[in-house]
């Protein structure tokens, strides 16, 4: 073989190799830059500041509509505990609904659910989540999490005011449901 066609050979191994290299590093890149995206939909969407636990979520799998569907379920859960939707509870939920960003088809979701109590298979699938992001969320994260869905379950469950505005602003079958959730990150 001849010096040239040797050089040539090495010169085409050379190329490849870069190339190769170079579209793992794009490849590297570009998964950053959607972590990257999909942490920052993920904190305006959950108002969590701490990156560590933003990245734990992401890494997770969950994005800015998994939460918004994860923290969603249980504000439902909570106003449709006594059978029936307060006026205070649906204008608490509607809020939570805005700040979320929801899509068009969770909108029409949403609005089916305060129109009537969804059934109890959404809460079941709701909790067999939560039990598969307790096994790989870090304890911190976990808190993070728990306190973003349980306070604003809470906050559903106290914009009902009681009678007046006075009494006991939870039910007991709210805070029956408040302590379910509450398990759910506990078990």
């Amino acid at each position: 073989m001849s010096a040239d066609a040797l050089k040539d050979r090495g010169d085409a191994l050379e190329n490849e190799f870069f190339k190769r290299e170079n579209a793992k590093a794009l490849e590297a890149l570009q998964g950053k830059r959607a972590a990257a995206a999909s942490r920052d939909a993920l904190a305006e969407a959950s108002g969590i500041p701490e990156g560590s636990v933003l990245d734990a979520l992401v890494e997770a799998g969950i994005t800015a509509e998994t939460l918004a569907a994860l923290s969603l379920v249980p504000l439902v859960a909570v106003a449709w505990a006594d059978g029936k939707l307060d006026p205070g509870e649906r204008d608490a939920i509607e809020r939570a609904a805005e700040s979320a960003n929801l899509s068009a088809d969770h909108r029409a979701l949403l609005a089916e659910w305060l129109s009537a109590a969804p059934g109890a298979g959404l809460l079941d699938a709701w909790k067999a989540y939560v039990g598969a992001l307790r096994e790989g969320l870090d304890a911190d994260s976990l808190a993070a999490l728990r306190q973003k869905i349980v306070g604003g379950a809470r906050g559903v469950a106290e914009s009902a005011g009681g009678f007046l505005g006075l009494g006991n602003k939870v039910s007991d079958s709210e805070a029956a449901v408040l302590a379910d959730l509450e398990a759910c990150f506990d078990a």
